[in-house]
């Protein structure tokens, strides 16, 4: 079988023995990968070979899974990125990890998100980039990924007017949310809801793009966990060291 060559990122990887890998790979042209990397981690007396590491890019060439198996085959990735600055800081390092295990989570094999994929290498770039930045610019920068995210596999919540009755949340209104329903829901229409969030006039008139970033974290991963059914890992971790880091 033709060898495919694409662009992606590590999104997790295990041992599957004393040199070889399984990895999952988000790629630009083919979306999710699974692959096993045989002798990824075999090393000589002259070059110590640790294998292919989380959160990584490169170039790939493999061999998709063939009938019923499972895995593809790796045949060479060459590092582009390592995203060092990553690990300069665990709010760097957890942010890119949750954004990882989402993409993981809520997107299918071989189903391409080429917007996606630029999203998370923007995402892994700026919290990796050394220099100054504002105290808000890790939860800033992870809502710009949650929304894209949200809008590649098509629950990008509705925002600017009730769900059920069509009516616009005027300006200066509080309203709830409820994931199940899709976005908002006006005070006289919650009631007919039992999963919901409150949400403050303040929030709703800031708007996702602009402040209380920390705030539309918290509430994009409420949406997130209802549409993946589970929690992200390092979810509550994450929104712990944003709130230490945005005092």
């Amino acid at each position: 079988m033709a060898l495919r060559n694409d662009t992606a990122v590590v999104l997790r990887h295990s041992d599957y023995s004393e040199t070889s890998q399984i990895v999952t790979l988000f790629t630009a042209q083919t979306g999710l990968v699974r692959l096993i990397a045989k002798g990824a981690r075999r090393g000589t007396r002259q070059r110590f070979a640790p294998g292919i590491d989380l959160l990584e890019t490169g170039t790939v060439s493999f061999a998709p899974a063939r009938g019923q198996a499972g895995l593809g085959t790796l045949a060479e990735w060459v590092q582009q990125d390592a995203f060092l600055g990553l690990r300069r800081a665990a709010v760097r390092l957890y942010g890119g990890m949750y954004a990882a295990e989402l993409v993981n989570a809520l997107t299918q094999e071989h189903d391409p998100h080429p917007t996606l994929f630029e999203a998370l290498l923007e995402l892994l770039r700026t919290l990796a980039a050394d220099g100054e930045q504002s105290a808000s610019y890790p939860a800033t920068a992870l809502v710009r990924f949650q929304l894209e995210l949200l809008t590649a596999i098509g629950y990008a919540p509705r925002l600017a007017q009730c769900v059920d009755c069509g009516r616009p949340r005027p300006r200066g209104a509080a309203a709830y949310f409820c994931s199940t329903a899709g976005g908002l829901v006006c005070r006289d229409c919650e009631m007919h809801h039992v999963e919901k969030r409150r949400l403050s006039a303040a929030l709703l008139d800031a708007g996702p793009q602009h402040v209380k970033p920390r705030e539309w974290f918290a509430l994009l991963d409420y949406h997130l966990t209802h549409v993946a059914g589970r929690p992200a890992r390092l979810a509550a971790h994450l929104g712990a060291l944003l709130a230490s880091h945005d005092r």
